[in-house]
């Protein structure tokens, strides 16, 4: 909820931001007596939010008289929409510039935000994209964690608790042990992993991460930034998760690649345990409207996979929401 709080927030800021414009017609007085023009048109990249967005969209387009148009790209489509969007004759005012690749693709196209009211509120720059003249491209709205969530009511059905698993080897043995007890207990271990493009994201870019974390601590001087290729010294670790992953799913591994699965809703109705995602899944999997699983006892755990140390390992946070 706060992480919501604040995205709310700082999204009314950003809206005021990209409202401007010099058409006369676009002008609008709203109830306090201030004048605001233009228009805004947020491109957004989170299919989670768009119901929260929508209605703060409307509360801004009733406060200021600024029609404000919110649309959200299909999951895994954010880079094609922006790039067809962009061509259009009424582009984007409000799009996602989240890593230094966009910002070499987009940077051109980004005012510069430096000593703006929303840049001026925050409390660090670790979140901040800058381009290579120094222009403050775009600025991160929402912290998140990702890893593998766990449902701790059915690791308790299969004689488990969180505390049994604080490594590679302990996941790998109670994974296997549910997976091979799957048709007595009514559900599996892991969910479907599935390589179709709202779902592989989670794999090709998230679960690749933990690569990247552990080469970087190895050799932090070759990371200040992004090096051109890696050393693969963790492909094996990476190899050993995913393995896990499709092995013991009640999806055959052969059938990953044409996609077509749904992981959240076989989490959702309680046909696994574990589920790789992150926390933007939490008002999907625990809220009781229309869409949401209502499932109350959850936790996340690291992206375990076999190196040393690794007990003391947290989730992967950080952003790539930036404004």
């Amino acid at each position: 909820m706060k992480k919501y709080l604040a995205m709310i927030l700082a999204l009314v800021m950003a809206l005021s931001l990209v409202a401007c414009g010099d058409k006369k017609d676009d002008s609008a007085d709203n109830s306090d007596g201030d004048t605001a023009s233009g228009r805004v048109y947020w491109l957004n990249f989170k299919p989670e939010a768009d119901g929260t967005l929508q209605k703060v969209a409307a509360m801004y387009t009733e406060k200021t008289g600024v029609p404000v148009t919110v649309v959200t790209a299909a999951s895994g489509t954010y880079n094609e929409t922006l790039t067809a969007e962009m061509d259009k004759s009424a582009p984007p005012t409000l799009f996602v510039v989240g890593n230094q690749a966009a910002v070499d693709t987009w940077g051109d196209y980004c005012y510069d935000l430096s000593g703006t009211a929303v840049a001026n509120e925050l409390n660090t720059d670790a979140y901040n994209l800058y381009d290579a003249d120094g222009k403050l491209c775009s600025i991160g709205y929402c912290y998140e964690c990702y890893g593998i969530i766990v449902n701790e009511d059915l690791l308790e059905k299969a004689g488990y608790t969180l505390g049994d698993i604080t490594n590679f080897e302990t996941l790998k043995a109670v994974a296997e042990d549910i997976h091979a007890r799957a048709s007595e207990l009514g559900f599996d271990a892991f969910t479907s992993s599935s390589m179709s493009d709202d779902s592989s994201w989670r794999f090709t870019g998230h679960l690749a991460n933990l690569e990247y974390y552990y080469e970087s601590v190895d050799d932090p001087d070759a990371w200040k930034e992004c090096p051109s290729s890696i050393k693969g010294t963790y492909m094996q670790n990476y190899k050993n998760l995913w393995d896990l992953y499709i092995n013991n799913s009640a999806v055959n591994p052969a059938d990953l690649a044409a996609g077509g699965f749904d992981a959240a809703d076989e989490f959702g109705k309680e046909q696994a345990v574990f589920y790789q995602n992150g926390s933007w899944e939490w008002a999907k999997l625990t809220g009781t409207g229309d869409g949401q699983y209502g499932l109350d006892n959850l936790s996340m755990i690291p992206f375990y996979c076999g190196v040393a140390g690794e007990e003391n390992a947290g989730l992967n946070c950080g952003t790539e929401n930036c404004w």
